[in-house]
């Protein structure tokens, strides 16, 4: 994913989703008259990836509650982005509802317009059974500007994965629960058993600037008058600033001292196949990474009966995770009764007992955008790592991502730091490098002052 986290979801979850109203007229195939009018069938746009499997051959109890027939027509993932995104630009009323990563609001509602979603959820003759917006975890993130636009398809975020087996052989009786605990771990693991203690992904390719992120927002200090987690209240990168700077010298030691030998190189299934694999005894990746595979891996296996997980804790009080799930948007460019539809499939979804209807079927637990589903005994995933996803949701930071459609280019040479970084190049030196090519893009957009 280019996009920052557009490329993490890309890797976790796989789904584009847009959703087309079949037929132009605001009245036909529509029941009910005003604000409350309803179409009478839409037609979704997805990706051709197993996520949207389970959604979409579950869609009956849906069409039977509401009357609102749904058509999907699966799209090959490589062309849905670029399908989306000529159509936003075109403001094109072919969809009514789309689904895209939240970091990217500020594009998404700019192209659009975007519909606010607080007059919906007012309606109450559009609400679907069970549908709790309060419940819902990430809201933060599907707003702009204090404004509701989107609702969250999934938890982001990233979890710790650690190999109890291989911490005991070295002598660590208790997990690592911050960065600096994690570094001396894995430098204890790594020396004392010949095992690499760590890994995370490496590559540019696999969105190593997801994780990379998720690490950098602990240390850079939040503050409520930046414009996200790593630019400043004037604009000003926050990537050459201390805090980033001691990141990058963290990260630097666990990928050049304690990861496996051609981490430069790893995705994130390149770092979750060695961790099942006993080959590694610490894995940090996002919240949907960590399956059945690891929640109860099979007998035999070399991580049997060894797997917890952790979040690292925040340094200080205040909030440390720059979450972007993919959200669902409605489309203003249609008529009023095609966004009510999307609206309420938007809702049906998002229910609690589709929810966990869902993440039981595909065994994945980071769909639980649902705060009630997230917080309650999930059959076979473990307790501990239910905690971290509740620790992780709880510890949003507000509004993370720059309110600018620049903000996916001012990333790139910070990618390039990456690389540099695991590859030796002093973090000052990397850091810099990459704060002077995202205060360059600020500038050449006249928001930099």
């Amino acid at each position: 994913m280019r996009l920052r986290y557009l490329a993490a979801a890309c890797a976790t979850i796989g789904l584009a989703l847009v959703v087309s109203a079949c037929g132009g007229s605001s009245s036909s195939g529509s029941s009910g008259s005003g604000s409350a009018a309803v179409a009478k069938q839409i037609t979704i746009w997805t990706t051709n990836t197993d996520f949207w499997t389970y959604q979409s051959s579950h869609l009956a109890p849906f069409t039977k509650a509401t009357g609102i027939k749904v058509t999907v027509n699966a799209i090959p993932i490589a062309g849905i982005l670029d399908k989306e995104t000529i159509a936003q630009r075109a403001k094109s009323g072919a969809f009514a509802m789309y689904e895209g990563p939240t970091s990217l609001i500020s594009q998404d509602v700019g192209l659009l317009g975007g519909v606010p979603l607080k007059p919906l959820v007012a309606n109450s003759t559009l609400k679907v059974s069970g549908f709790n917006l309060n419940d819902m975890s990430e809201l933060g993130n599907c707003s702009l500007n204090g404004t509701l636009y989107c609702l969250p398809q999934f938890v982001d975020g990233a979890v710790l994965a650690y190999n109890k087996k291989l911490l005991q052989k070295a002598g660590i009786t208790t997990p690592p629960t911050t960065w600096p605990q994690i570094l001396a771990d894995a430098n204890t693991v790594t020396q004392k058993t010949g095992t690499p203690g760590f890994c995370t992904r490496g590559s540019e390719a696999g969105a190593a600037i997801a994780t990379f992120h998720f690490g950098e927002a602990y240390y850079i200090p939040y503050s409520a008058s930046n414009k996200g987690f790593m630019v400043g209240p004037h604009w000003n990168s926050l990537l050459d600033s201390p805090g980033a700077i001691k990141w990058a010298t963290l990260f630097q030691q666990l990928m050049t001292k304690d990861a496996p030998k051609g981490v430069g190189a790893f995705t994130q299934v390149n770092c979750v196949n060695a961790f099942d694999q006993g080959k590694v005894a610490m894995d940090y990746d996002g919240i949907t990474t960590f399956t059945g595979h690891e929640f109860a891996p099979a007998a035999g296996s070399p991580i049997a009966g060894a797997v917890g997980f952790a979040a690292p804790q925040c340094l200080t009080s205040s909030p440390c995770m720059p979450l972007g799930p993919w959200g669902m948007f409605i489309n203003p460019n249609v008529p009023q009764d095609q966004q009510n539809a999307a609206w309420k499939l938007m809702q049906y979804l998002s229910t609690p007992a589709f929810n966990r209807a869902e993440i039981l079927a595909r065994d994945e637990p980071g769909l639980a955008v649902d705060k009630s589903v997230a917080g309650s005994d999930i059959k076979g995933v473990p307790s501990d790592y239910l905690q971290a996803l509740t620790y992780v949701a709880s510890h949003a930071e507000p509004a993370p991502f720059p309110p600018s459609t620049a903000f996916n280019q001012s990333q790139q040479d910070e990618e390039i730091a990456i690389s540099q970084l695991i590859n030796g190049t002093p973090p000052a030196k990397a850091m810099a490098f990459a704060a002077s090519g995202q205060d360059s893009v600020f500038k050449q957009a006249g928001l930099e002052k």
